[in-house]
């Protein structure tokens, strides 16, 4: 294949010295003829064409071509004048001689740049990772003129079995080149990605193409293939699958254990006769049925990074009504959540905030099975704050209480969690029963 195209090279070059020299001759025949019949005047214009033609195809031995060329013809007419060398004839053909040298240098030297140029965007063309496809129309389809190196590496073939071959088997797909071709007549820009393109030997690799329409009407594609970034995400999806299913897995086996733990304290339980014992021991179960239920939440979840709050704050508080013997017909409770999904640093500490408040009401803004109502709120405050309020009908603190002083272990790990864990402020507002506000910042 190599020498094939090497000697079709060499053809082109030996076409075009024949041509140069074939008009060379002629010119030189009819300065000949022109000294012969004394019209040498006009004779000297015909160097022109072989001189341009030669400074266009051979630019960096134009010059010296021009200068022998002229030497020769000025020679010629100068022993054709003499001894009267500063006639008509001897004139023209130095004037003729100077201009042919100053356009011979001009050509040759545009020529030169333009060779250069064309050098330079030919190397980026085959030098380009990307495949690039040169076609141009022909009736309803588009057919490939031209393609670089890594265009035929991409399909597998000669740049001989590309060349006047429809478009399609670049894009082979019917519906993507329609789609191609209708925004190549608007005049649009073309992307089709995770196309699938058919190799020689018959293999498929994915690849993307994009393109658009030249100001002279040919069509430019651009193929890239993306076989490597599909081994990647491929990778990367597996990888993460697999981290997926670890960690649904760790937050199983916590629920698990909690719930193991909070069983043996309530079986331990069952075993205390001190009421006042009991009651710790029921609140410690509490306490770590609130934080199992997290991660039973973000078990069940898509998200391990949030938890929808909403849904676990209703699945907590049916809990702690049931487990302090109350119902929703003598408690009823108002959740007002205008945050649903919260991150897992700041469900855990609103979570067991919520166990302990909402417990508290329970034992004793209601005694002696009174009805009364627990509203609950978590907006947000601001920018980047959030506000949890939880309030009752109930009786009320005792007058003149301090919520971050007092000695109750329920409280003294609300106002920790807050202040320490949380980064936030707490207030007791004390009226028509209690109300407890809390203002923290979004820990995302």
């Amino acid at each position: 294949m190599m020498p094939d195209f090497v000697q079709r090279i060499a053809d082109i070059r030996n076409l075009k010295i024949f041509t140069v020299a074939l008009s060379l001759f002629f010119a030189f025949a009819v300065v000949l003829l022109g000294l012969l019949k004394d019209v040498i005047i006009i004779t000297p214009l015909l160097f022109y064409i072989p001189i341009l033609v030669a400074a266009y195809w051979f630019p960096k031995k134009a010059i010296l071509f021009a200068l022998t060329i002229g030497v020769a013809n000025i020679f010629i007419v100068y022993i054709y004048s003499y001894p009267n060398i500063l006639s008509l004839t001897y004139t023209t053909a130095t004037a003729s001689f100077y201009v042919l040298i100053a356009l011979t240098i001009i050509t040759s030297s545009l020529t030169q740049k333009m060779k250069d140029q064309e050098a330079r965007y030919h190397d980026i063309f085959n030098h380009s990772e990307i495949g690039i496809f040169l076609a141009e129309t022909k009736d309803d389809d588009f057919s490939i003129i031209e393609v670089n190196s890594k265009g035929v590496a991409i399909l597998g073939c000669y740049p001989e079995q590309l060349i006047g071959k429809s478009i399609s088997v670049v894009i082979s797909e019917t519906q993507s080149r329609q789609s191609m071709i209708e925004q190549i007549r608007a005049n649009q820009r073309f992307l089709i990605t995770d196309s699938i393109l058919n190799r020689k030997d018959g293999t498929k690799i994915p690849v993307l193409i994009s393109g658009a329409q030249m100001p002279d009407g040919m069509i430019v594609l651009n193929v890239m293939d993306i076989s490597d970034q599909k081994k990647i995400e491929d990778q990367l999806q597996r990888s993460l699958t697999e981290k997926e299913i670890l960690l649904r897995e760790v937050h199983h086996r916590v629920k698990n254990n909690m719930q193991v733990i909070s069983g043996l304290i309530e079986l331990q339980s069952l075993q205390i006769s001190d009421p006042e014992v009991h009651r710790l021991f029921q609140e410690s179960h509490n306490r770590i049925k609130t934080m199992a239920l997290i991660h039973e939440s973000l078990y069940r979840s898509s998200d391990y990074s949030r938890i929808d709050f909403s849904s676990y704050l209703n699945e907590l508080i049916s809990y702690l009504l049931a487990s302090y013997g109350r119902t929703s017909d003598e408690i009823s409770v108002d959740v007002q959540i205008d945050v649903t999904q919260m991150s897992l640093d700041l469900a855990i500490p609103c979570g067991l905030i919520a166990n302990e408040l909402i417990s508290n009401c329970l034992k004793h803004a209601f005694p002696r099975g009174r009805r009364g109502k627990i509203t609950i709120r978590l907006v947000k405050a601001g920018t980047n704050e959030y506000e949890f309020i939880v309030s009752d009908d109930g009786v009320g603190f005792p007058p003149g209480i301090d919520i971050r002083t007092v000695k109750s272990f329920g409280l003294s790990l609300i106002n920790g969690l807050v202040t320490h864990q949380m980064r936030g402020t707490l207030e007791l507002r004390q009226g028509t029963g209690t109300t407890v506000v809390i203002r923290f910042p979004d820990a995302a």
